[in-house]
Order: structure tokens, then sequence, then C-alpha cells
């Protein structure tokens, strides 16, 4: 991700430290004293996935600064296979960050929980990190954003949210937004109602986006997910009155094939049902 034009203003020197609003959670540096006086590791998390976010939110909020050091050199060892015993029927990651969002996050928890219909599963006891937290006294999450993440996209400013369902076949828009799913075509799959990825956003700018990817449509060709550039264009669309999903640069709709496996864009027909599309939840229009 570039820097954001607050911080190169910031900086004076391409040496300069840049800050940054998280970190890889096995790359960092950090004296032992102020470590431990952070309150370390959270002790209730598992294995892996999280801690990185869990420390970035403590250090920003409790009165630290994280920054990347660009004159810094760092050696990474990946082993060829995990060395810990992963525990069956049981999703650590999202233990884990279900762990650092009720601790941290504050409101903004819930934004994460739509992801997956609320459905925290067992997460143990956070009494004592949030009694850290209290002791620390520490910033809000609200703070967090609007002092050290302001160029984050916020779901609570999305125009619609959840899943996208077609009105002809029970389909909904499918894919993953991570880099192995860029430049690739939007899939369809049968709706599932459990977040995932199925859970897509329509922003203020028309972007329909999740995390830092984006539905882009060159013209030619089909849907495909690319980064999110801000820069409309291919990536600006239009949910219309008649439900439809319409690009605004080639004036065509999103339509399901008849076999309910593809995306194909045609000329919009407010009558041909595989153009209409629901999202699970709609801001209503002001009266």
């Amino acid at each position: 991700m570039p820097q954001p034009a607050r911080e190169r203003k910031r900086r004076k020197a391409i040496s300069d430290p840049i800050r940054s609003p998280t970190m890889a959670g096995g790359l960092f540096a950090i004296s032992r004293e102020y470590f431990e006086y952070l309150g370390s590791y959270d002790p209730g998390m598992d294995i892996w996935g999280g801690e990185n976010l869990e420390m970035s939110f403590r250090i920003w909020m409790c009165g630290g600064t994280l920054e990347i050091i660009p004159c810094s050199h760092v050696g990474h060892i990946f082993r060829k296979r995990s060395p810990y015993k992963w525990l069956s029927g049981v999703n650590v990651v999202k233990k884990n960050s279900v762990r650092l969002a009720e601790v941290w996050m504050d409101d903004y928890k819930h934004y994460y929980y739509d992801r997956f219909n609320h459905d925290l599963g067992d997460y143990g006891d956070v009494s004592g990190r949030r009694e850290l937290r209290k002791r620390l006294k520490c910033k809000s999450f609200d703070w967090y954003i609007k002092e050290i993440y302001p160029d984050l996209f916020i779901p609570g400013h999305a125009l619609a949210s959840g899943e996208v369902r077609n009105k002809a076949q029970r389909m909904c828009l499918d894919s993953s937004v991570d880099s192995g799913a860029m430049n690739k075509p939007v899939k369809m799959w049968q709706c599932h109602n459990q977040g995932g990825n199925q859970y897509w956003m329509l922003s203020k700018h028309g972007e329909i986006r999740r995390d830092e990817g984006c539905m882009d449509f060159t013209g030619q060709g089909t849907v495909q997910m690319f980064t999110c550039h801000g820069m409309k264009g291919n990536q600006l669309w239009k949910y219309t009155e008649e439900n439809q999903l319409m690009h605004i640069n080639s004036n065509k709709c999103m339509e399901l094939s008849s076999d309910g496996q593809h995306i194909l864009m045609k000329y919009c027909d407010s009558n041909n049902d595989r153009q209409v599309w629901y999202w699970k939840k709609k801001k209503q229009k002001p009266a």
C-alpha cells in the first residue's frame, strides 16, 4: 500500500521512519521492558493469527508508536510445514480475532462480526485484557481510526452490505479478495448466509468491495477482482432503483448466466430477473 500524503509530507528524508497502522507479527523489534509493560502477548490466544493486529492496536492506543525503518534488514525463514498441532474443530484465527475485537475495537467490532453473522463461538475470558487496557489508560478505537488510520474504509459508511443475491436463482456473488484472487473473475455460488466470500459492501463512492478488493470491469470480458484504487473508472457502479448493478462506464448491468455459474455483462433490461440483485442490508434514503 502506498504511503498516504500526510506521511510523505511528515518525512524529510527517505531514511526517516514510516509510521504504520499495523505490522506483520513475525517481523518486529521491541524492547523487552516495553513489551512486558504493554502486556506482552494475549495468553488466551492460540497458536497463530491476530496477534499482530492486537499488538498494533495496543501500541498505538496505549501511547506507543509503530514504525517501519526503511534501512533495516530482516531475515525470515519459513518452515516447510507447520510445527504446531492445530486444535480439531476450532477456527483459531477467528477465535483470536474475536478476542482482540472484544478488547480493543469497541463498537467497531460489529462491522467485523457482520462478516460471519455474529457467530462469535467460544473465545474465552477477556476480562484480564480489558483490565490491562483500563490500567494502561488506552485511547478508544475511534481515536485510532481517526488519528492513525483515517484512510481506512469504514463499513458503516457503506450504502449497502452483506450478500448480493440474484432474483432468478438462489445464487450469490462470491469471491476471495486476497492476492491470489486479483485479476480473476468474480464467481457465483449458492447463497449460504454465512458471510465470508459472499459479504460485500457498496461504498458511497460506487465501489463494490471487501477490504481492499473491488469489482472491476474493463468493458470487455467479465467482472474481475482488482485492488481498489479510488479513481472510479472501471470500478464505478450504481445500484439502480430497479435493483440492478449497473457499470457506469460501459452502461451495462450484471446478469446471471442461464446455468447460474457466471456473471455476464449485458445491456440493462429491468424486465430481466437475471439482472435483478438484492443486498442483504440497504440504507434507507432520507425522507
